[in-house]
């Protein structure tokens, strides 16, 4: 009488089961990187694949390039002018405010809606620009709370960065999903 191994797996079969658990351990190891990403996202805005370029490593961890710029600068400038050492006289303020704020704008918005690639350089540039409007900004904030120096081109500007990052968001959306769908 021969024997037969019950217990033995078709190669298909076990092909087939191979090809989930692999399956799965990638996901799982996906869910772990994205978990990771979002505990640092605050300081980062950014995914991992973004933080070569969009990030400075600050003690080990991602911290937006942008920020970095725009508030270390604004911070140093709306001090320096608590103690009453302007970068200008405050009487160009209300245009120099809105004024220096426009290059990041115009970057920032550029950028978001693909009108032209992202670029260091450009990015510091304009962002250390912005610095110095929202450091003399924020001093009149500290001064006289709900000040319009500080919070009308916070909306505005803000505004138009938020929009043009949904949009952008969404203009990104579409074409993968048309990629995919090829």
């Amino acid at each position: 009488m021969t024997s037969t191994d019950d217990t033995a797996l078709d190669p298909e079969a076990e092909a087939r089961f191979n090809a989930i658990v692999a399956r799965r351990l990638a996901d799982d190891e996906r869910h772990l990187a994205d978990r990771r990403a979002r505990r640092v996202l605050w300081l980062s805005h950014h995914w991992p694949d973004h933080y070569g370029e969009r990030c400075v490593m600050v003690g080990g961890r991602p911290a937006c390039r942008r920020c970095s710029a725009l508030y270390s600068v604004g911070f140093a400038v709306a001090l320096a002018s608590t103690f009453g050492v302007d970068p200008w006289p405050d009487r160009l303020d209300p245009g120099l405010i809105w004024l220096l704020c426009l290059p990041a704008t115009a970057a920032f918005v550029g950028e978001a809606l693909g009108w032209f690639r992202y670029s260091v350089r450009w990015q510091v540039a304009t962002t250390l620009v912005a610095g110095l409007a929202f450091g003399k900004a924020l001093g009149h904030e500290l001064e006289q709370r709900w000040s319009s120096e500080f919070w009308g081109p916070i909306a505005v500007f803000g505004g138009l960065w938020f929009f043009a990052s949904l949009i952008g968001h969404r203009r990104r959306a579409d074409v993968d999903g048309a990629r995919a769908a090829q």
